[in-house]
C-alpha cells in the first residue's frame, strides 16, 4: 500500500515551527527590554536640572521630503492636450535654531525659524497634436521648481515623565513660510505660484540626554493650507487646469540643545 502524505499535517508543523519561533523571539525582546530598563535604573542621569531651566535654545538639521497636492477645475477635464498632472516627491534641506520655552512639567513653547530648500516637481502628460506618428504622440515635461524659503513654525510641545536619559515627546503648531527668491524664479519660469504659505504641522520625538547636550530625532507631517495657484499667472500655462495647489512635507530633523 502506498504512503499517503497529508499536506495538512505538513502546514500544520510549518505553522507550530513559526509559531515557536515568533513566541521565542517575543520572550528575548521582552527580556533584552526588561534588562535595558533595569541597567537604565543604574545608569548616571545626565542633566538632572535640565528642566530647572526656563528658557533652551539650540539647532537642529532636516531632511524633508516634499511633493504638492493637487485638485483639477473643470477646465482641465474638459481639456484635450494636457491629460495628466503630477507632482513626484522630491528631498530637500532644512536648517536653523530653534527656542525652548518652558511652561510646566509638560508643556512647552517652542519658535524655530528655518531656512528651507525645496525642489517641488511637477510633470505633464500631454498629447502632441503636431506628431506625425503614434510614437510622438504622447509627450512629457517635467519642471523642476527650486524654491528657498524663510519659515517659522511656532509649536506646542507636550512631553512625557523622563525615564532616566530618555524622554517622548508629540507636538503641534502652525507654519508661516515666505519665499526668499521669488523675483528670480518669475524671471525664470513661465509661470509663478504665490511666494506665502501656511501649514498645519505635528509630529513626534524622542530626547535623548548626554553629559554635555541633548539631542532629538523628530518627524514632522505639515500640510498647506494655502492654495499657491496665482490666477494672474496660471492662466494660458499648462496649471491652468489646476484649481488647487497645496504643499504636503515629511520632515526628519535631528536637534541639539
Amino acid at each position: 500500500m502506498k504512503n499517503i502524505k497529508v499536506p495538512f499535517s505538513s502546514n500544520l508543523t510549518s505553522t507550530l515551527k513559526k509559531t515557536f519561533l515568533i513566541s521565542k523571539g517575543c520572550l528575548l525582546l521582552s527580556f533584552m527590554l526588561v534588562q535595558n530598563a533595569s541597567a537604565q535604573q543604574n545608569k548616571r542621569l545626565f542633566q538632572g536640572d535640565y528642566d530647572a531651566k526656563t528658557v533652551k535654545f539650540g539647532y537642529f538639521l532636516g531632511l524633508p521630503y516634499t511633493h504638492f497636492n493637487i485638485k483639477f477645475n473643470n477646465y482641465f477635464i474638459n481639456k484635450d492636450e494636457v491629460y495628466a498632472i503630477t507632482s513626484p516627491g522630491t528631498i530637500g534641506l532644512k536648517m536653523g535654531g530653534l527656542a525652548n520655552i518652558r511652561l510646566n512639567d509638560y508643556f512647552d513653547f517652542r519658535v524655530l525659524p528655518t531656512v528651507a530648500i525645496y525642489g517641488r516637481k511637477l510633470e505633464y502628460r500631454y498629447v502632441d497634436t503636431d506628431a506625425t506618428t503614434p510614437e510622438t504622440m504622447l509627450g512629457e515635461k517635467k519642471e523642476l521648481r527650486e524654491t528657498a524659503w524663510f519659515e517659522l513654525p511656532v509649536m506646542l510641545k507636550y512631553k512625557s515623565e523622563r525615564r532616566g536619559n530618555v524622554r517622548m515627546y508629540i507636538f503641534g503648531g502652525l507654519r508661516y513660510a515666505v519665499e526668499t527668491n521669488a523675483v528670480n524664479r518669475r524671471n525664470r519660469q513661465q509661470f509663478t505660484t504665490k511666494n506665502n504659505d501656511f501649514s498645519v504641522e505635528y509630529g513626534t520625538g524622542i530626547e535623548f540626554f548626554r553629559e554635555y547636550f541633548k539631542f532629538s530625532p523628530e518627524l514632522h507631517f505639515s500640510h498647506g493650507i494655502v492654495n499657491l495657484i496665482n490666477p494672474s499667472t496660471a492662466s494660458g500655462t499648462a496649471i491652468a487646469g489646476i484649481d488647487r495647489l497645496t504643499t504636503h512635507t515629511v520632515t526628519l530633523y535631528i536637534s541639539f540643545e
